[in-house]
């Protein structure tokens, strides 16, 4: 049956003789069972489509997505009629939806997903605002107002920007009555208690919560996503997810995937591809933009410390083990782990990415790590550059990369180029690298060292080799080495100019190409107020 779209729907049922109930029965009976047809079966209508299935949110899922006028409610019923070669197209407006990808593409004809406006189609993980309007709160004192929820609350936001999670209430307490509080939270399974430093009640229309996901394990395993990718072949392009229930993208049992062009804002992982069994293959994440604001101003400012920061959440663009990897010109800011990536086989590339503000480790390799390559790349300011603790199997090679650490208060905590601390590794070459900042690494007994190599790089530290020079000749004499002062350090954060010696070392600044989506503009995004400055770094040189 092909329906006519023209004509109103759900059809008025044909009136009976003598207007009987039982014929009017009938009519309304055959009616729902059209409806039903339409909402829950695939019928064979791809040709009206003319490869595209619009969505908006003034649509009806009971329409075909033929058109504009004709669009879908729900990115998940589009994604349950199109197939290989249609564009699934997402008119401007926020879509709070789980959705799961379970019909792909084919090689050459893939399923592409992409809004219509880039970076005005937005994927939330929020839940409406009837949730905090139902909210009772009670004064606490010291500025603490408490409700009864109906859910452990694990994601709030006050006037759009996240709260700290803390881990109890007796924590939430202390961190609320230190000089420069932000915004925080606690919760259990029936009360949340909220932290609002600025002495205003507060108030639904100030508030934004997640919706109900399980019990985060730390190691990883996220149970919940805003798009779960089932089926192989599929690219997405130029939409926002925001405010994700755990992960923004799982990758599950895929391959042949490309993720080009979004943005991601304060999800625990953009892309993830764990725990799935059948690890995906051919993946392809470019020139995406992901950042936890205001994650590096809590740890910037000094209100947290460095361990309660790192407590809060990963939020890190890419937790990959595939194979067959490739992660490009992608901007990470306001992060936990900027790029975690361990792949298990194939030939795998990190190249042309910029990172910056990163609490954690800017790279964090832990696992196979085989045939992987991080090339061009420039990091700006992280804890750690690089996790290098452990490497499985390697080989990992790290080249031609600009490593630039900013000093903070000794309360704070500053950086270190290598973490050798979390077991055996093995094959790891760094080569023609640069690197400014507190100290090379980090060792300790429990992470022996098989053929790494850290050869003809240029190491400009404080603390001169401290922490990596252990006579096993790791740090070859082919390295430029230049030990400065702290003032020295700052001075040549913000410009290697300030400092002579860099450049007698063959200092120059990394020439990156595009990074991050074309439509994303870093002046007039919240998450990017910090990063204008940094883009002017001469340091790296922007397109």
């Amino acid at each position: 049956m092909i329906l006519d779209p023209s004509h109103s729907f759900p059809c008025r049922p044909p009136a009976a003789p003598g207007g009987g109930l039982q014929a009017l029965s009938r009519g309304v009976a055959v009616a729902l069972a059209a409806l039903l047809s339409v909402l829950y079966l695939r019928p064979p209508t791809a040709g009206l489509r003319q490869g595209v299935v619009h969505v908006a949110p003034d649509g009806f899922d009971g329409w075909l997505g033929q058109s504009r006028r004709y669009a879908l409610r729900t990115i998940q019923r589009a994604a349950d009629l199109a197939g290989p070669g249609e564009t699934i197209l997402v008119w401007p407006g926020v879509y709070p939806e789980d959705i799961h990808l379970r019909r792909g593409g084919r090689p050459g004809q893939p399923l592409l997903l992409r809004a219509a406006v880039p970076g005005r189609a937005v994927i939330t993980g929020a839940a409406g605002p009837e949730v905090p309007g139902s909210w009772q709160w009670h004064p606490l004192g010291g500025h603490l107002y408490a409700t009864p929820v109906a859910w452990r609350v694990d994601g709030l936001r006050v006037d759009g920007v996240a709260a700290y999670h803390s881990r109890s209430e007796d924590h939430l307490r202390q961190i609320c009555a230190r000089t420069g509080a932000w915004p925080a939270f606690a919760s259990s399974r029936s009360r949340l208690v909220l932290c609002l430093p600025g002495g205003i009640p507060p108030r639904a229309s100030r508030l934004q919560v997640h919706r109900p996901m399980p019990l985060r394990l730390r190691a990883g395993g996220h149970q919940v996503a805003s798009l779960w990718i089932e089926a192989p072949w599929v690219e997405v392009r130029d939409l926002r997810f925001d405010f994700a229930v755990m992960a923004a993208i799982q990758l599950w049992h895929t391959h042949h995937v490309r993720l080009e062009g979004n943005s991601f804002e304060g999800a625990d992982v953009a892309v993830n591809d764990s725990p799935s069994v059948v690890l995906p293959h051919q993946v392809v994440v470019s020139r995406n933009v992901s950042s936890c604001y205001p994650l590096a101003e809590w740890r910037r400012r000094g209100w947290l410390s460095w361990e309660e920061v790192y407590s809060y959440s990963n939020c890190s663009l890419t937790w990959l083990h595939g194979a067959d990897l490739e992660v490009v010109g992608n901007l990470v800011n306001q992060a936990g782990d900027g790029i975690k990536i361990s792949p298990v086989a194939g030939q795998n590339s990190v190249r042309g990415n910029l990172i910056t503000e990163i609490t954690d480790d800017a790279f964090e390799f832990d696992g196979p790590a085989r045939q992987l390559k991080v090339q061009g790349n420039g990091v700006l300011d992280a804890f750690v550059m690089l996790g290098v603790s452990p490497v499985e199997d390697g080989p990992l090679l790290v080249q031609d990369n600009v490593f630039v650490a900013f000093p903070h208060s000794p309360a704070v905590g500053n950086g270190v180029l290598l973490k050798w601390m979390g077991g055996p590794s093995r094959r790891v070459t760094l080569h023609e690298n640069t690197y400014l900042g507190e100290q090379i690494g980090w060792y300790n007994d429990g992470s022996p060292l098989t053929q790494v190599n850290v050869r003809h790089n240029r190491l400009a530290t404080v603390r001169g080799v401290a922490g990596i020079d252990q006579g096993d000749g790791l740090l070859g004499r082919d390295n430029r080495l230049l030990t400065v002062t702290r003032r020295q350090w700052a001075a040549a954060s913000r410009d290697p100019g300030a400092l002579p010696a860099l450049a007698s070392m063959g200092v120059r600044p990394l020439a990156l190409g595009p990074v991050g989506p074309p439509w994303w503009h870093a002046e007039v995004e919240a998450a990017g107020r910090s990063l204008p400055a940094l883009l002017r770094s001469p340091w790296i040189k922007a397109p």
